[in-house]
C-alpha cells in the first residue's frame, strides 16, 4: 500500500504584528502576564486588505512552486473565518493562482479542528485513487473584543498542504482517536465579528478531550507515548501547550518533566506560534512546519504525535513519520525571510487595523493599500469581494482614470526647536517615510462620502450640510481668537479638519458641484503625536481634488491654504509641518523661511509614547501663557544652531549632546510627562539621547514621537519593552507632496 501524506508545507501570516509589550502598556497590564503567562511575545495582525484569501493564496503560492498545478484534483479550505454564507473562499484562491477549471472546492469548518478534518479527507482521497494531488488550505483571523480578556490572544495565518501519494514531507499513518461533546467553551454566532470563550472552562475540555483522544488512539495503535519522538499540538496559546504535553505525560504514566524543561523540549515546535499568535484551523500545522524548520536533529523517520481540537468540540490525536527526504522541499528561508522582514505596529496602528470595518450593506468601498504579499483584497462592490494579484498592473479605461485622483504626503520630525518656532527661533525638521494618502473618484452627484479609514468613520453629506459646517467651525475658531474657548472646542471631532478641507477647497475655487465625491483617506503617521498627521493629511486631501478637478496650484497656494486649515487644529501653526510635508527633505525653518539642509546620516529611531491627553494646540497654549516672555527662547536657538552644525557634520556626539540639552529645556517649559522623563533619563544611562519631537504633553503619561539618537540599538530595545514602546528606524525622504 502507498504511504500518502504531506508532500509541500507552506504557511504565511501578516506582514504586520503587535508586540505584546504595547498592548500590556496600554491595557495597564504587566507585560509578563502575556511573556510568560501566555507564553506569546508578538500576535500577527492583518491589514485592512487581508483576509483568509489573500493569506491562503500566499501560503499556497509558496507551497506549489515546484508543483504541476493541473494534477490537483481538490481544493480544500478549513476556516472558521468564512467571507460568504454560500461561496466557498477556496474558489477564489483558486482563481487567484490561477487553478485548472477541473477541480473541485470545498469549505470545512468545525472550528480549530478544521484543518485536520480536511487532511484526513484528503489522504482517503488519495489512497483511493493514488494519482490525484490534493491542496488542503486552513486560515483564520483569531479576533477577539476590543480590550477584553481575551485580546492578547489574536493572530492570524494560512498554511498549504499538498496531499499525494509518496509524499516528501510526512507519511500519515491510519489509526486515529477521536472524541466529540456538545460543548459551549467557544463560538461566534453570525450575527458577530468577535468569538465569545469561556476561557477556564475551554482549558478544561481542551485537557480532557487530549486525554479521551490519546486513550483511543492508544487501543487503535498499540502504541505507547515512547513510541513518539516529538508532539505537536494545536497552539490557542503556547502556555496551553505547555500544560497539555505535562498532561500527556501525567495519562501516559510517563515521569513528570520539570517545565522549564517542557519549555525546552516544545521551543522548536512553539516559534512561529509565538511569532504570530492564534490562527484557529492552521494553527497545529503551523506549529509542525516550526518543528521541521527549527529543529536542528535529522527528522527522518521519526515519528510525530498530533493532538488536533476545535471547540464545540471535536478532537482527534493521530501520527506521522517524517519522511528521509523532507529536509529537501521545505519552506524554511522563505518562512524565517518572512517573519523577519514583518513591521511592527504601534498601538495606534493596531487600533486603527483593528477598528477598520467592510461595510455590511454591499456598499462599495475601496481599501487601504497596505503590504499583502502578492495578493490583496482591493475592495467592495455590488456586494462582491475584489481580489487582485499585487505587482499585476491594473487595466483602466480613460474614463475611469479620470475620475480617480490619488495624492501622497510624508510626516514629519522635528530634530531640534520644538515651540521655539513659535516665538520667531529656528527648527530643524525632516519628512520621513509615513504617509496620508487620500483617493478620490467620481460618486453619486448630490452626495460627499468621507471614508476616513483610520478614524473608522464613514458618512455622506449634501454641499450645503458641508458649508453649515464650516461656518460652525469658522465662527468657533473666532471665540478661541477672542479667548473665549479653547482650541479643542474648534473642532467636534478630528475628521471634521478633512471635511472642511474639502468645502474650503470647493468654495475657495468657486468650483460648480457638478458630480459627487468619493473620498477615502488612511494615514500611517500616528494621530496627535506630533509627527504632522494634520498638515499631511489636509495637503494629500487638497492635492487629491484639485488634480481630481483637472486643475493646478503653485507649492504657495498650498502652503497658504493649507496653513490656514492646519490652525483650526493647532490655534496657532508656525507652518513648519505643513512646509515639511509639501517640500520633503530636511530644513533649517525661522519665521516662515526655510533653507534645505542634507538629509541626517546619524542614526535616528523614533519612539511612540502614545497620543498625548492634551492636543498640540492646548500645549501649544500653554507653553505661550507660562512661558511667552521667558528668556528661554534664546537658549533653544543657540541648542538648534548646534545641532545643525552637527548634523551636517555627521558628529554623533556632538548631536547627542545637543539632543540632551534641547530635552532639558523642553523638560523645563513643561511639555514632558514625568514617565517620559524617567524613559528619557534611562535611555541616556546606556549612552543614547532622546527627546520629545514634537509639541509633547502638558498632562498625562504620553508625548506622542520621541527621537532617539544612538548606535547600540539593543540596549534601546529591551527598554522600551520594558515600557512597552516601540522603537523604529526613521529614514527620512526628499520627496514631499505628491500625486501618485
Amino acid at each position: 500500500m502507498n504511504k500518502v501524506g504531506i508532500h509541500r508545507l507552506a504557511f504565511y501570516t501578516s506582514h504586520y504584528y503587535l508586540d505584546l509589550a504595547i498592548l500590556a502598556n496600554a491595557r495597564g497590564i504587566e507585560v509578563n502576564k502575556f511573556y510568560i503567562g501566555l507564553g506569546q511575545s508578538k500576535m500577527a495582525v492583518p491589514a485592512p486588505d487581508e483576509d483568509i484569501v489573500t493569506l491562503a493564496a500566499n501560503a499556497a503560492k509558496r507551497a506549489l512552486n515546484d508543483i504541476n498545478v493541473n494534477e490537483i484534483d481538490t481544493i480544500l479550505f478549513a476556516t472558521e473565518s468564512g467571507i460568504d454564507q454560500s461561496k466557498a473562499a477556496g474558489v477564489y484562491v483558486k482563481s487567484l493562482l490561477g487553478l485548472p477549471n477541473r477541480v473541485r472546492v470545498i469549505e470545512l469548518k468545525q472550528a480549530c479542528y478544521g484543518a485536520t478534518a480536511a487532511l484526513q479527507f484528503a489522504t482517503a482521497m488519495v489512497a483511493k485513487q493514488p494519482h490525484k494531488k490534493i491542496l488542503v488550505l486552513a486560515a483564520d483571523v483569531a479576533r477577539y473584543g476590543f480590550n477584553t480578556g481575551g485580546e492578547s490572544s489574536q493572530g492570524c495565518g494560512a498554511i498549504a498542504m499538498l496531499i499525494t501519494a509518496n509524499p516528501s514531507i510526512l507519511a500519515i499513518e491510519p489509526e486515529t482517536g477521536l472524541y466529540t461533546d456538545d460543548v459551549m467553551d467557544f463560538w461566534r454566532p453570525n450575527y458577530r465579528s468577535e468569538a465569545l470563550v469561556e476561557g477556564h472552562y475551554s482549558t478544561k475540555i481542551y485537557l480532557h478531550a487530549l486525554e479521551q483522544t490519546w486513550q483511543h488512539y492508544q487501543e487503535e495503535s498499540g502504541r505507547n507515548f515512547k513510541d513518539h519522538d516529538y508532539f505537536c499540538y494545536h497552539t490557542p496559546v503556547p502556555r496551553l501547550v505547555e500544560k497539555a504535553h505535562q498532561t500527556l505525560l501525567k495519562i501516559a504514566g510517563e515521569l513528570p518533566v520539570e517545565s522549564n524543561k517542557t519549555h525546552e523540549q516544545l521551543k522548536p515546535i512553539l516559534y512561529y506560534g509565538r511569532e504570530t499568535g492564534n490562527s484557529y484551523s492552521a494553527a497545529l500545522y503551523i506549529s509542525l512546519i516550526s518543528l521541521l524548520d527549527n529543529t536542528a536533529e535529522e527528522l527522518s523517520h521519526k515519528r510525530i504525535g498530533f493532538y488536533s481540537y476545535g471547540s464545540g468540540c471535536v478532537a482527534e490525536f493521530f501520527s506521522g513519520v517524517v519522511q528521509p527526504e523532507y529536509r529537501q522541499v521545505l519552506a524554511t528561508e522563505f518562512h524565517r525571510q518572512h517573519l523577519a522582514s514583518r513591521q511592527a505596529l504601534t498601538y495606534q496602528e493596531y487600533e486603527a487595523f483593528y477598528s477598520y470595518q467592510l461595510p455590511t450593506n454591499g456598499g462599495e468601498c475601496f481599501t487601504p493599500k497596505h503590504e499583502t504579499g502578492d495578493f490583496r483584497l482591493a475592495g467592495i462592490k455590488e456586494h462582491k469581494r475584489i481580489y487582485k494579484l499585487v505587482n499585476q498592473p491594473e487595466i483602466l479605461s480613460k474614463e475611469t482614470k479620470a475620475a480617480i485622483s490619488k495624492a501622497l504626503s510624508p510626516g514629519k520630525l522635528i530634530l531640534s526647536g520644538e515651540h521655539a518656532v513659535n516665538f520667531g527661533k529656528p527648527v530643524l525638521a525632516m519628512a520621513i517615510d509615513r504617509y496620508a494618502q487620500t483617493t478620490i473618484a467620481s460618486h453619486d452627484p448630490e452626495q460627499v462620502t468621507f471614508n476616513l479609514l483610520d478614524f473608522n468613520y464613514k458618512n455622506s453629506f449634501t454641499i450645503n450640510t458641508l458649508r453649515a459646517l464650516k461656518r460652525r467651525v469658522k465662527e468657533k475658531y473666532k471665540e478661541f481668537l477672542a479667548g473665549k474657548v479653547g482650541i479643542r472646542e474648534v473642532l467636534q471631532q478630528p475628521f471634521e479638519l478633512t471635511q472642511y478641507a474639502v468645502v474650503n477647497w470647493l468654495d475657495h475655487m468657486n468650483t460648480k458641484f457638478n458630480r459627487g465625491l468619493d473620498i477615502h483617506t488612511t494615514s500611517s503617521i500616528p494621530v496627535g503625536c506630533g509627527m504632522g498627521s494634520s498638515a499631511a493629511s489636509v495637503l494629500s486631501v487638497l492635492k487629491a481634488i484639485t488634480r481630481f478637478h483637472d486643475m493646478s496650484w503653485d507649492r504657495e497656494q498650498y502652503y497658504t491654504i493649507a496653513k490656514e486649515i492646519e490652525q483650526l487644529q493647532h490655534g496657532k501653526s508656525s507652518g513648519i509641518d505643513v512646509y515639511i510635508s509639501l517640500h520633503g527633505g530636511c530644513v533649517y525653518f525661522k519665521e516662515g523661511q526655510a533653507e534645505p539642509r542634507p538629509l541626517p546620516t546619524v542614526p535616528l529611531f523614533l519612539v511612540n509614547t502614545g497620543t498625548p491627553a492634551a492636543t498640540t494646540g492646548e500645549s501649544v497654549s500653554h507653553v505661550l501663557e507660562h512661558f511667552g516672555q521667558d528668556s528661554i527662547w534664546q537658549t533653544f536657538e543657540t541648542v538648534t544652531n548646534i545641532m545643525d552644525k552637527a548634523l551636517q557634520a555627521n558628529d554623533l556626539p556632538e548631536v547627542q549632546s545637543a539632543i540632551r540639552d534641547n530635552h532639558r529645556l523642553l523638560t523645563k517649559i513643561e511639555v514632558v510627562p514625568a514617565k517620559v522623563q524617567r524613559f528619557i533619563t534611562e535611555i541616556e544611562a546606556q549612552g543614547a539621547a532622546a527627546k520629545i519631537s514634537g509639541a509633547g504633553a502638558v498632562t498625562g503619561d504620553q508625548a506622542g514621537a520621541l527621537l532617539v539618537v544612538t548606535e547600540q540599538v539593543e540596549p534601546i530595545k529591551q527598554l522600551c519593552h520594558q515600557y512597552g514602546y516601540d522603537l523604529l528606524e526613521v529614514k527620512a525622504v526628499e520627496r514631499g507632496l505628491h500625486a501618485l
